[in-house]
């Protein structure tokens, strides 16, 4: 998590170091491959069904909705390359343990 101060908000300093975020983001998720796509579409299909949290909150925490979580797991729209990443970290960080709110 990355915290900013008030300051640094004004001051403009963290879109910039958003921007660098983003475009590391870029680059992994560029690399990632068809079957890498597949392995952690199925973990992460398999994480919510096995979560005892709702798909609402699951979508909240990925920062879309719950109609898009599901056309994820149901595979009729894939995730951008950057949301698979994100979802790749997601569950490196979660991994099969309760969510952390």
């Amino acid at each position: 998590m990355l915290i900013v101060s008030i300051a640094s908000v004004e001051s403009g300093g963290p879109q910039n170091v958003e921007i660098r975020l983003r475009s590391l983001k870029q680059e992994k998720a560029i690399a990632l491959e068809e079957s890498d796509e597949h392995k952690i579409l199925g973990d992460f299909t398999r994480f919510v069904e096995n979560s005892d949290q709702s798909i609402p909150r699951i979508a909240a925490l990925m920062g879309v909705s719950d109609a898009v979580l599901n056309m994820w797991i149901a595979r009729t729209i894939k995730p951008t390359p950057i949301k698979l990443l994100e979802i790749e970290i997601f569950l490196e960080k979660l991994g099969p343990g309760p969510l952390r709110y």
